[in-house]
């Protein structure tokens, strides 16, 4: 192989994180753990001798594919694993490419997790290393990057420190093939270049197998939050076929595959409904190939607006015995109307605004009489909001709690139309926001251990690895019960004089730090 171009991704990108999202959110966690634990329990990964990756994030085989469909030779072409990255950059390779979701730690949930605790999330440090090491930068090869978490990189310091040459935002499977044969024939690169809505019949299929088996259906979403990426509001639909396709090229790396969209169960659909024929068969021509299929994210409305489609899943994926469980990731984002109302105005559609928290109440109850569970994000200190909303979002935490399931407090961050504000940070947090902190950390603790036994069993996680996780959360559990009680008070735990208990000899008063 010449290895002209080199496609690669930082470490936290190139783990399948022992086949659970509720793990991944570990790559937004900041520094604190040993390197060594870290590595093996949360983001484990495996490279091949000779440099390749085995799976890659579904956005780098896509480039991969825009690149061999341009008429850029396969053999030319490399997907490399960032720890064997010297294994197969050599003379010949004129282009490396990478692909980030989070390369500053200016992400929702690494900004709001290394905010708390004063340190560097581990996206940030993995990609940075892989950026500032020997392979790259002595390479002589044009760096590319692109990816979700590619507007970080916009300021032109960042770009000139960490030695890349172009950053491409937005989609890049039209833009990539000419920036690529540019950097081959030795042209000149912009810095930055903005990639518009590729249509359907221009979104390629992948050709080799992407981590935990993620096969993309639909691209976008629709429902017009302000604080999302302008591409995500025209939402596409990958044909049936393609995406049959896709599933083949996984499943000769691995038997899971994950259905990848914003909102999985509105596949097809033509409106705000779900069209539960077109879902069904979605599902039952997938599992027709593989009886181990999950999804990535769905929406709350969706479900509650064709609740027959939850019951039909469950039943498909052998989830309606209570046996097994359908994951995925779903955004809450607030228990205001007012909030919903004024940023996500097809946050609860075909709901009204005003019935946004029945809607997520109703929703979660369903889910939880069908063996779903999600994983619910929240968005703290959007523009606008006061000491009222949040108490009301305090409210519908405090009422989720019975269902199990795991939810994630977020930081807002400017982007999309709300881009010019500023970002959410520890100092402007409200006595209502630390409430609902320890909300929902006391939520998180109360199904962790139940959440954790049996997604290892699903995916048949080790013994030793599952007693490690369930060391691990027992630990965090005993060192934040202490910010917990002075969160559940209205104050900030990193101010205040914390007594814990040391294991030890009692009770010790130690000063909380940041």
């Amino acid at each position: 192989m010449a290895n002209r171009i080199v496609l690669t991704a930082d470490r936290t990108l190139m783990s399948t994180y022992n086949g659970s999202m509720f793990i991944g959110f570990a790559a937004c966690f900041p520094r604190v753990l040993p390197k060594p634990v870290y590595n093996r329990l949360f983001c484990p990964t495996r490279p091949r001798d000779d440099g390749l990756a085995m799976a890659a994030p579904a956005g780098l085989r896509k480039i991969e594919s825009a690149l061999v469909e341009s008429g850029i030779p396969q053999e030319d072409i490399v997907v490399a694993h960032p720890q064997k990255l010297e294994k197969v950059v050599n003379t010949d390779t004129r282009v490396i490419g990478i692909t980030t979701n989070d390369p500053l730690g200016l992400g929702p949930a690494s900004s709001t997790f290394s905010s708390l605790l004063g340190k560097e999330s581990y996206t940030a440090y993995f990609f940075r290393t892989l950026l500032e090491s020997d392979t790259v930068r002595n390479s002589g090869a044009k760096v590319i990057v692109g990816g979700p978490g590619a507007w970080q990189l916009a300021d032109d310091s960042a770009r000139k420190r960490l030695g890349i040459n172009t950053v491409v935002e937005g989609e890049g499977e039209l833009l990539a093939p000419q920036l690529f044969r540019d950097a081959l024939e030795g042209r000149s690169l912009p810095s930055t270049v903005s990639g518009g809505v590729v249509p359907t019949d221009q979104i390629p299929c992948i050709r080799g197998p992407t981590i935990n088996g993620t096969v993309e259906i639909s691209r976008g979403c629709g429902r017009g939050c302000e604080f999302c990426n302008p591409n995500m509001r025209q939402i596409r639909h990958i044909p049936l076929d393609r995406i049959l396709r896709e599933v083949s090229a996984n499943l000769a790396h691995s038997s899971k595959i994950t259905l990848h969209a914003e909102d999985v169960i509105r596949y097809k659909a033509k409106g705000m409904t779900p069209d539960r024929e077109r879902v069904g068969e979605l599902f039952s021509e997938v599992l027709k190939l593989t009886p181990n299929v999950g999804m990535s994210h769905f929406a709350i409305s969706s479900a509650m607006a064709e609740p027959k489609l939850v019951e039909d899943i469950s039943h498909l994926t052998g989830a309606d015995d209570g046996r097994k469980h359908v994951y995925g990731q779903t955004g809450i984002e607030t228990g205001s109307p007012d909030l919903v109302s004024r940023h996500m105005k097809g946050k609860a559609k075909p709901f009204a605004s005003e019935k946004w928290p029945e809607v997520v109440r109703e929703g979660f109850k369903l889910l939880s009489d069908n063996s779903w569970i999600p994983c619910g994000t929240l968005v703290m200190g959007m523009p606008g909001e006061g000491a009222e909303d949040v108490s009301k979002t305090i409210d519908l935490i405090r009422d989720l709690r019975e269902y199990k399931s795991f939810i994630v407090p977020l930081f807002f961050v400017p982007l999309g139309n709300l881009k010019d504000d500023e970002f959410f940070r520890p100092k402007a947090m409200l006595p209502e926001h630390w409430v609902l902190l320890g909300e929902c950390i006391e939520h998180d603790f109360k199904w962790i251990t139940e959440l954790m036994d049996e997604l290892f069993s699903q995916n048949r996680v080790s013994a030793v690895k599952s007693t490690g996780y369930r060391f691990a959360a027992w630990y965090m559990k005993r060192k934040l019960k202490p910010y917990v009680d002075v969160m559940m008070e209205g104050k900030n735990p990193l101010e205040e004089e914390l007594e814990y208990d040391d294991g030890s000899s009692g009770h010790v008063t130690g000063k909380a730090t940041a």
